[in-house]
């Protein structure tokens, strides 16, 4: 295995192997990593749409089959394990349930909530459904209502009684684009039932009135970085132009600490997949925003007890897992405990140590064998704590997550003349919450 040694606890202390150059791929290796507590890892894209969306395919301009292709081999190369889709209720809500997967020759059915994509590979991906409006409501086991006007209403609903309908529908309901909500408005529906938020969405992040407005950041400043990539002439590979527009959404990440000082809050990373904004070709031949490109700028990933829809609803409800921005390198070996409760905890006791397994570059990530320098941080209340890996006496109560940076040396072949803007620090991992002693 390739091991990119950490300077934290934990390392092996024999390394002597020399580091292997694994070349760039469009299509990503699968994880298939056993975690400490007997669980396997997987792959999940959270907040995506297919050509049902109305605003999807170029909004509709591209004729739905193509688009559909595209999202399915885009699944594929991606190796995403479980899609939770997150369809608009404008269509949506007048579709039969089992049409939302889109059912095509060799799909299996699971349970009647999920369908199984086979790849050629011989892997597969899930097909799980869900919708986005005002609410996200992800994993849906039926629809809300048995009639299309009730299915549209409460799905463009965000009040308690639609927020407990989906939920009755069994669904995890989620919040997109926590940048545009009140603190206020958001606690007020995690009372009702609603299980999380976005900390991330990909959406606001390129989106320049989002940027602005909700995450104040500067509206176009990326612009520098990432046209390079476009050029004909640039030797830096296609996917890594998110590295260009790529900053930690603060504002999120506020309200969602906040969010866990009052009860338990799953953290996503949404992708928002449309395959709707940006059309032009880059030099590999593929659009900018093509299917495949973003479901591989980042992941979340699950520690699940099977490969099964259920298994994937219960790793999100009960927040076992982790968010990766995996294009900067797909993580392998990262835990976080609190005593016996792993990934995450909900008013666990003060006094107990907080434990942290340093994460290292997957074997088959890209790399050009140099090593990057990885910093781990563990934040109590979103303020830094502790630095590096291995365990932490808690003294007192708070939220606490671990966020781990990496400076990507390896990547710095694959950026070619972009290495010497984008070899910097950036978020690679963030964990879930643990809530001790509230």
């Amino acid at each position: 295995m390739l091991l990119l040694l950490l300077a934290c606890d934990g390392a092996p202390e024999d390394s002597t192997a020399p580091p292997r150059a694994v070349p760039w791929s469009r299509a990503r290796a699968r994880v298939d990593e056993a975690t400490s507590d007997g669980r396997q890892l997987r792959r999940a894209i959270v907040h995506l749409h297919s050509p049902l969306s109305h605003d999807a395919c170029d909004d509709h301009e591209t004729p739905a089959e193509p688009c559909l292709a595209d999202l399915r081999a885009g699944l594929c190369d991606a190796a995403v394990d479980f899609a939770f889709f997150t369809d608009h209720p404008d269509s949506a809500a007048a579709t039969p349930f089992a049409d939302l997967f889109w059912p095509q020759e060799g799909d299996e059915s699971v349970d009647g909530i999920a369908s199984r994509l086979h790849c050629d590979d011989g892997s597969s991906t899930l097909w799980i459904a869900g919708i986005e409006d005002e609410l996200m409501p992800v994993a849906l086991d039926q629809h809300v209502a048995s009639d299309e006007g009730e299915n549209d209403r409460l799905y463009n609903g965000s009040d308690q009684e639609a927020v407990a309908a989906q939920v009755a529908a069994g669904a995890v309901v989620l919040q997109a684009h926590t940048e545009g909500q009140e603190l206020t408005t958001l606690l007020e529906r995690q009372e009702w039932g609603q299980s999380g938020v976005e900390m991330f969405n990909l959406h606001a992040m390129v989106d320049p009135r989002k940027r602005e407005e909700d995450l104040g950041l500067e509206p176009l400043d990326y612009l520098t970085d990432a046209g390079p990539f476009i050029s004909a002439t640039s030797g830096a590979e296609p996917d890594l132009v998110f590295l260009a527009f790529y900053q930690e959404q603060t504002v999120s990440l506020e309200r969602w600490d906040a969010l866990n000082r009052v009860a338990p809050s799953l953290g996503t990373a949404g992708t928002d997949a449309h395959q709707n904004a940006l059309p032009m070709l880059m030099r590999d031949g593929e659009r900018v925003d093509s299917y495949r490109r973003m479901m591989t700028w980042f992941g979340n990933y699950l520690a699940v007890e099977s490969n099964t829809p259920a298994a994937a609803e219960a790793a999100l409800r009960e927040r076992k897992g982790f968010v990766a921005f995996d294009i900067l390198g797909t993580p392998s070996g990262f835990y976080v405990a609190y005593g016996q409760n792993a990934w995450s905890a909900d008013n666990a006791a003060v006094g107990d140590v907080l434990s942290v397994a340093c994460p290292t570059l997957a074997e088959l990530s890209p790399t050009d064998t140099a090593e990057p320098v990885v910093t781990v941080s563990v934040l109590r209340d979103g303020v830094p704590w502790q630095t590096g890996c291995g365990t932490f006496k808690v003294d007192e109560p708070g939220v606490y997550r671990v966020r781990v940076d990496i400076v990507p040396h390896h990547l710095t072949t694959f950026l070619s003349d972009q290495a010497s803007t984008l070899v910097r620090p950036h978020p690679w991992l963030y964990s879930q919450a643990f809530r001790i002693g509230l």
